[in-house]
């Protein structure tokens, strides 16, 4: 081969390169500066782009050899294309994850939800045909452009034409043995540490512990597991307890503030409303999630801990019922299997069912939920707990005709976490609040089931949400993105049946999250585990301080001044610090930090330090 011939190749193959690697490095710059991903993790993502060009080139090698020539570059622009396409959908949905609950998705929840596409379209108010006309025009234009580029540009034509068979046969095969090695390599050992997010993708379970949005320090939850395990092995369940059946309904994504039961101007609860009317209900009004997404608010529900408090191996409540002689039933709206180890989380219980479980049904239905419930044989008399999760309130989650009251409607999860809006527009309101009637339908008819079922004859159940919801406050839309007061806040409502409580409870004040279990095991005379954190609302006094964390930005709740409650966070990556007087700025419109003393800014700084710490070793 001339050196012109030489020259003409390396020129058209470092350009459609450097075309290649536009892309990847765009969605790296975004992954590490908005994301805070270590910059580790561009290096390992950039070698499996080099691998995935290095398969794409050896196909192209032996088409352009053995393939007529219009055939070989339609075959190379229909490889192109699907490359490009690839890549554009996974960055598309890995950005997505992110913004939506903190983390890069995981392959299961990619093909769990391409499974029920149609659903998800659905709910989201999108029409199919669109979709589809959409993503084919799209890939058309794709090819054709990929078509036009190679007419001109491509580089395979200069080598293969100018090789012997032999001699591109062992090419072909040593550039197909290469990306087989590196395939291998991979699923080996993955880039799990340096955060690349294709390895994140497809081994989740690895990354539990070293980056999800709530980083754990592994070194610590060792610690804290031998005390979690000491606690349980120690445990002596009281045998005058009062075993009555515990129902725990936690609703996905559902705001107190939108509750008719809790004065909301429109009655988006009259079911909930009628049953407190009736004196069965005891109403807190609303508590503090420990985070902003699902999976932490459900193990700090569960184990009494703050995030910068889990663990492994969490002496949990379902497993304090057990100890009692309890069976425990797990009946879930949505797809908790697949997503991130929250099945794992729930520890042995004795019948589980998600969305990923039901067969017929779009996995964020919540009819799935009382379907499956209808099934149960009658209560036999043995104590059960049984836990549900209810996805109407979330904007994932299908809403039904009944529920519609009111009008227009616009699902936020089509717009993104952010926009140029400082609170709700109407078709937001409506939207949401349909999804909160949605959310009392379906718990008036999971408490008939039970009723009928005898489940009520004797029993506490307990009303609740893993976090808020922001619905276009300070312009973000969603949850898992942020530690203001609407994602942070979650309802809490007690209801008995069959008895009447032995001791109220305790005042006034503001609940946390961690707080639900052991109030819930004082309601029964069962002992409270030592390691646990939360305090029973039926004890007087209140903690002086609660916390919560979201990724970087760590804080607590300060109560240490009687009804005046203060909230302070700092931002581990930035370093920027937050205080608000909750009391007289509720909204949070206005950061007070330079109005604080110097000593209790010092006080606050030293009492977020363990989950700061934890944010800035993820950094």
């Amino acid at each position: 081969m001339s050196e012109r011939h030489w020259r003409s190749l390396l020129l058209r193959l470092g350009s459609e390169m450097a075309l290649w690697y536009c892309l990847p490095i765009a969605f790296l710059a975004v992954y590490v500066t908005r994301y805070a991903a270590p910059a580790a993790a561009i290096l390992p993502h950039l070698q499996l782009i080099a691998l995935s060009l290095l398969a794409l080139a050896m196909l192209r090698l032996a088409a352009d050899r053995w393939l007529p020539g219009m055939a070989a570059r339609l075959l190379s622009a229909s490889l192109a294309a699907s490359l490009a396409a690839s890549l554009l959908l996974y960055y598309g949905l890995t950005i997505i994850g992110l913004d939506s609950w903190g983390r890069v998705i995981s392959w299961s929840l990619i093909t769990t939800y391409a499974a029920q596409a149609l659903d998800l379209a659905a709910s989201l108010g999108l029409s199919t045909t669109a979709i589809l006309a959409g993503a084919g025009c799209a890939y058309v234009a794709l090819m054709v452009l990929a078509f036009l580029y190679l007419a001109r540009f491509d580089w395979v034509p200069l080598l293969a034409r100018r090789l012997s068979g032999s001699i591109l046969a062992l090419t072909t095969a040593a550039g197909s043995g290469t990306v087989a090695i590196g395939v291998y390599e991979f699923s080996a050992g993955p880039w799990i540490p340096q955060a690349e997010p294709v390895s994140l993708t497809f081994f989740p379970r690895e990354a539990t512990r070293t980056f999800q949005s709530q980083a754990i320090d592994s070194a610590e939850a060792a610690k804290r597991d031998k005390l979690e395990d000491a606690a349980r092995a120690a445990y002596q369940p009281n045998p005058d307890a009062a075993r009555r059946n515990v129902i725990l309904i936690v609703v996905d994504a559902l705001r107190p503030d939108h509750m008719g039961v809790n004065g909301y101007e429109r009655e988006t609860t009259p079911n909930l409303s009628r049953l407190a009317k009736a004196g069965l209900v005891r109403n807190i009004g609303a508590a503090h999630a420990s985070c902003s997404e699902s999976s932490c608010g459900l193990l700090s529900l569960a184990s009494s801990k703050y995030v910068h408090q889990f663990s492994s191996r969490p002496f949990t409540l379902q497993q304090v019922l057990v100890q009692h002689g309890y069976r425990i039933h797990m009946i879930l709206g949505g797809d908790h299997t697949n997503f991130y180890g929250l099945r794992e989380s729930y520890g042995k219980v004795d019948s589980y069912f998600d969305g990923s479980s039901a067969q017929g049904y779009y996995m964020n239905d919540d009819r799935l939920v009382s379907d499956r419930l209808a099934g149960f044989a009658s209560w036999d008399g043995t104590p059960v707990m049984m836990q549900f999760h209810l996805m109407s309130a979330h904007p994932l989650g299908k809403r039904h005709p009944d529920a519609l009251r009111y009008q227009p409607v616009t699902n936020y999860a089509r717009t993104g976490v952010r926009s140029g809006l400082d609170g709700p527009s109407e078709g937001t309101l409506n939207f949401y609040d349909n999804g909160v009637i949605q959310v009392d339908i379906a718990i008036a008819s999971l408490l008939d089931i039970l009723g009928r079922k005898g489940y009520l004859r004797e029993a506490l159940v307990v009303i609740t949400a893993d976090h808020g919801e922001h619905l276009g406050e300070h312009g973000i839309f969603g949850h898992g993105n942020s530690v203001d007061e609407p994602a942070l806040r979650v309802p809490l409502l007690f209801l008995s049946y069959g008895y009447q409580p032995s001791a109220p409870f305790a005042g006034k004040r503001m609940a946390a999250q961690v707080d639900i279990a052991p109030t819930i095991l004082a309601e029964l005379g069962m002992p409270i585990p030592g390691t646990w954190i939360g305090q029973p609302l039926q004890q007087p006094g209140l903690a002086s301080f609660s916390f919560f964390q979201q990724g970087a930005k760590v804080g607590l709740v300060d109560h240490q001044q009687p009804g005046r409650p203060w909230k302070y966070w700092i931002d581990a990556r930035t370093s920027a610090e937050h205080a608000y007087d909750l009391g007289a700025d509720p909204a949070e419109n206005r950061n007070a930090i330079d109005d604080v003393a110097a000593e209790l800014k010092q006080e606050w700084r030293l009492r977020v330090l363990p989950g700061a710490t934890q944010s800035f070793s993820k950094l």
